[in-house]
């Protein structure tokens, strides 16, 4: 049995390194609703919590799918990198994806600063997938798995958190999708925003998700996985052979809200032709993380 851990949306807080030049943009607005909102709702002792859960589980691959930060400062990544360390997970042993609070502002997605401190963790097991310009998509061959991941983040230049593949990269996508090194491997799909309308309006949406569930018509792949929305969420797309494609969202890792929202994530076990799907919640009575739910996807 392979476990693949899903973890995402940690908004990791930190202003380490920050100087004020940094927050004359949209950051202004992002650090005043870590004052008044989020430093509420997210917590980081959370995060700890769900850190020691996840070494005590000990799963095959984890793969984090974005919003490691709040405001893209490199402080709030540089505090995900102390976490992952504790974790115990090695670059090898964990896949890391931006999501659109990671590219906050144009400068760091100009600048790769994501990609170039989760460089390791991105590493690609094909690497004729992308171009020298092109970090997204890559692939990451883990036991039975094919890990394809995407970035599906852009600069918004307002206050949307809305995201976008892009016809380039949805092409590569499908290439790596259909390529013969994946052919024996059950492909699984990892991006930030759900691929498929869920919650809010259009700005706060994947805006060529149509294309995307083309592209998954045509190309096909066994699960898709992504964060965003801060709760355990459900749907399908159909593929090319007429099986549905699983698409699964978790919920935040820090949300420190009601129990069906509270920190969790969730870790597939790959069995054969079974996929099973255990949440992983924490429960505020014991403060300690226990399996919420354990449901057989396929």
């Amino acid at each position: 049995m392979f476990r693949l851990a899903h973890v995402t949306d940690p908004h990791f807080r930190s202003f380490e390194g920050a100087h004020l030049g940094d927050f004359l943009n949209k950051r202004a607005v992002g650090a005043l609703n870590i004052v008044v909102n989020r430093r509420r709702k997210h917590k980081m002792e959370l995060l700890e919590a769900l850190g020691a859960d996840l070494r005590a589980q000990q799963p095959d691959h984890v793969a984090l799918t974005g919003d490691l930060s709040n405001v893209a400062i490199e402080g709030e990544w540089r505090q995900a990198l102390r976490w992952i360390g504790a974790t115990g997970s090695a670059p090898d042993s964990m896949t890391v994806i931006p999501g659109n609070h990671d590219a906050y502002v144009a400068d760091v997605v100009e600048k790769r600063a994501f990609e170039t401190l989760f460089a390791a963790y991105q590493s690609s097991d094909l690497p004729s997938a992308t171009t020298s310009a092109a970090t997204y998509p890559f692939v990451r061959f883990r036991g039975p798995l094919a890990l394809v991941a995407i970035n599906s983040c852009v600069p918004t230049g307002d206050l949307g958190a809305w995201g976008t593949i892009g016809e380039g990269q949805l092409a590569r996508v499908e290439a790596l999708l259909r390529a013969p090194a994946l052919a024996e491997k059950l492909r699984v799909v990892l991006l930030h925003h759900p691929p498929v309308k869920l919650k809010g309006g259009e700005e706060r949406n994947l805006k060529d998700r149509a294309a995307f569930a083309a592209m998954l018509a045509r190309a096909g792949a066994e699960l898709v996985l992504h964060g965003h929305d801060h709760r355990d969420e459900t749907a399908k797309l159909p593929g090319p052979d007429g099986r549905s494609i699983p698409v699964v969202g978790a919920g935040s890792a820090s949300y420190a809200g009601s129990p069906e929202k509270r920190a969790r994530y969730n870790v597939y076990e790959f069995a054969g032709g079974r996929v099973t799907r255990v949440t992983r919640a924490h429960d505020e009575a014991r403060d300690a993380f226990v399996e919420a739910r354990r449901e057989t996807l396929g």
